[in-house]
């Protein structure tokens, strides 16, 4: 990882986007307020763009925060045009070819990140927002936020991945309440659920977000990305492969300068400061 004082803050512009750098944070804004960062196809590859921008060596990126502009997450899909084309007869909605060659692989790049990847829910996050969120490892949610997976309300099947992340997170019976229902989640229902993982006060909510963005930014950045890493892993392998999976991840980690670090100071009061390396 590259040393955090030899890098300086900067910011990129993409469509309805900003990619700003701090040090070892790198933040993500869906920057479509009047539209509640409703998600069009020209963001969500403008998501990829950042997402190879930030995983740049160079960058030293050990952390990414994404989070949505004024006061929403993300609206879902954008569908007004859409919609103006189906109402033209211009065939079907271009949505939904977005789906196969934007949403999707923009989170399969998402899912695949290997530093780990925080959301900032501070309002709305519906349909894609919602797949969006999920790619990430942990998400800190503003009381004024709330859930939902609206597809059947447009008699449309659910994309995003969330017939597969749904059951995993908050099993089967509430992923059918929340996608063959469309029922609409506040965010303290949604932790209950454990579809996330903390809920904040609405009021400071952006400095409690970016704190604990900044706290895995300053993380055993390889130990994150192992642990990241097993975890994803697991939910499709065995228990034995898990096993051998950890005892090559343990001993990987073990050569690292964060690792020793910390074994230095074990047992102390004293807290190791993470490098990343």
């Amino acid at each position: 990882m590259t040393d955090a004082t030899e890098r300086v803050e900067e910011t990129i512009i993409y469509e309805g986007l900003t990619l700003r750098f701090d040090a070892a944070l790198a933040t993500l804004t869906l920057n479509d307020p009047d539209r509640l960062n409703a998600l069009s196809a020209a963001m969500a590859l403008g998501v990829i763009e950042a997402l190879t921008e930030l995983s740049k060596p160079r960058r030293g990126v050990r952390a990414l925060l994404i989070r949505g502009e004024g006061r929403g997450f993300c609206a879902g899909a954008n569908l007004a045009a859409e919609a103006r084309a189906v109402t033209r007869g211009q065939g079907k909605a271009p949505a939904i070819n977005a789906v196969e060659t934007a949403f999707h692989p923009m989170l399969r790049r998402l899912h695949a990140l290997p530093v780990p990847v925080i959301a900032a829910v501070n309002g709305p996050c519906l349909g894609i927002g919602l797949g969006l969120a999920l790619a990430a490892d942990h998400i800190i949610a503003s009381e004024a936020a709330y859930f939902q997976a609206p597809f059947r309300n447009l008699a449309s099947a659910s994309d995003s991945g969330l017939t597969w992340l749904l059951p995993r997170l908050v099993g089967l019976q509430a992923a059918r309440r929340l996608l063959l229902g469309a029922e609409r989640i506040s965010s303290r229902e949604a932790l209950h659920l454990g579809l996330i993982a903390e809920v904040a006060p609405e009021e400071g909510f952006e400095e409690a977000a970016l704190a604990r963005a900044a706290a895995f930014a300053a993380g055993p950045t390889i130990a994150l990305m192992e642990i990241k890493r097993l975890l994803a892993d697991g939910l499709s392998g065995e228990l034995d492969s898990a096993f051998e999976a950890e005892a090559r991840a343990v001993a990987r980690t073990g050569r690292t300068k964060d690792n020793l670090a910390a074994m230095r100071l074990f047992g102390t009061k004293q807290a190791p400061e993470f490098t990343g390396q």
